[in-house]
């Protein structure tokens, strides 16, 4: 009866796999696989399996691990730039709001020398003829405007002054909560 296995199958495979059928190593169990049929044949076919899986990995040109894990530190560290950025584009914006906010309120408080000094009291021709003049337009309209703004310039710089503070300390927060 011939014998349809051997017990030395499974090392002969994993001797093939783990490249010690090539080295020294490999020195027994290459002696025993030319001496047995069955070991000689699974040897052949590990060897053609292990070509036909290194041509695969070839084809496929995967990166390597370190590769791998660089690039997902580098993704994980722009995600942590993103993040602590945020605040601070929050800041630029609202410094900028408060900005034009302050413009607008220096050209309504300042209203009256801006048309004085750009001289479009005169040269103002929204109006009909025969109704109301320039110079009486424009002296109502800073009449209603100094009504509404009737505070010292000092209050409106007091007054950004704190809106900047409160909204660097919130800022701040935010930068330093992530920590």
């Amino acid at each position: 009866m011939r014998m349809l296995h051997c017990d030395r199958e499974q090392a002969v495979v994993d001797a093939v796999v783990s490249g010690r059928w090539e080295s020294a190593w490999g020195e027994e169990i290459r002696r025993h696989a030319a001496g047995c049929a069955i070991c000689s044949e699974v040897a052949l076919l590990a060897q053609a399996l292990r070509r036909e899986d290194e041509a695969v990995q070839a084809e496929l040109c995967l990166p390597s691990a370190g590769l791998v894990w660089w690039k997902a530190q580098l993704a994980a560290r722009r995600a942590a730039e993103e993040r602590a950025a945020q605040p601070i584009a929050l800041m630029e914006r609202a410094a900028q709001a408060l900005a034009g906010l302050a413009a607008f309120g220096l050209a309504v408080w300042q209203w009256p020398r801006i048309v004085d000094w750009l001289g479009l009291a005169q040269g103002l021709s929204l109006m009909p003829a025969g109704s109301v003049t320039a110079g009486e337009w424009t002296h109502r309209f800073s009449q209603v405007l100094s009504q509404g703004f009737s505070q010292p310039s000092g209050y409106l710089i007091l007054v950004s002054a704190g809106a900047f503070v409160t909204l660097m300390g919130f800022a701040a927060y935010l930068v330093w909560r992530e920590e």
